[in-house]
């Protein structure tokens, strides 16, 4: 009797047991996506039936798959136009994502990794603390005698300088 009522309770549960799952499950849109993309890099001549494949393994995925087919053609106008009359006519319901994917595209920035940049510092100079005259000193300024050349009516004064090329030392062999 108890073997019989054990029995009339699993039966239910055996009964519901979920159904068995399909070995082939649907990609994942990046994956789709991806392999759309090297594909019509590959080989742009079937871009057409590519597209075609991706759009009815995914319908879902129709946004990304005409994106990423835009990407892969680096947007032609002409060839754009095939992919979106391509999308609409393999599926009718779905014209609005489609011509929003296009109308929408912005093809990817790419952007550089910058160097750092070196940091520039300049040189500080120690607070030394200015002369101050003492009660009684004056401080004159050196005096250089003045020159006045004369260039197209205007008076340039430069100051002159004697040079003395004796006091230059010689210059060492080198070892």
């Amino acid at each position: 009797m108890r073997f019989l009522c054990c029995l009339c309770l699993l039966l239910p549960l055996t009964t519901h047991a979920e159904p068995e799952k399909s070995s082939r499950t649907k990609p994942a849109c990046e994956v789709l996506c991806a392999e759309l993309f090297a594909a019509v890099r590959a080989n742009p001549a079937q871009l057409t039936m590519r597209l075609e494949d991706a759009l009815v393994i995914d319908e879902s995925c129709t946004g990304e798959i005409v994106t990423t087919a835009i990407d892969a053609v680096k947007a032609d106008p002409s060839l754009v136009r095939k992919i979106s009359k391509t999308a609409m006519d393999l599926l009718p319901s779905k014209k609005d994502v489609i011509m929003a994917a296009v109308k929408n595209y912005a093809a990817p920035v790419l952007v550089a990794k910058t160097q750092p940049r070196e940091e520039i510092r300049r040189p500080e100079l120690p607070d030394v603390p200015r002369h101050r005259p003492l009660p009684g000193e004056e401080i004159r300024r050196a005096e250089l005698p003045q020159v006045a050349l004369r260039h197209s009516d205007a008076e340039v004064s430069v100051p002159q300088v004697p040079f003395n090329l004796m006091s230059v030392p010689k210059a060492r062999p080198l070892k």
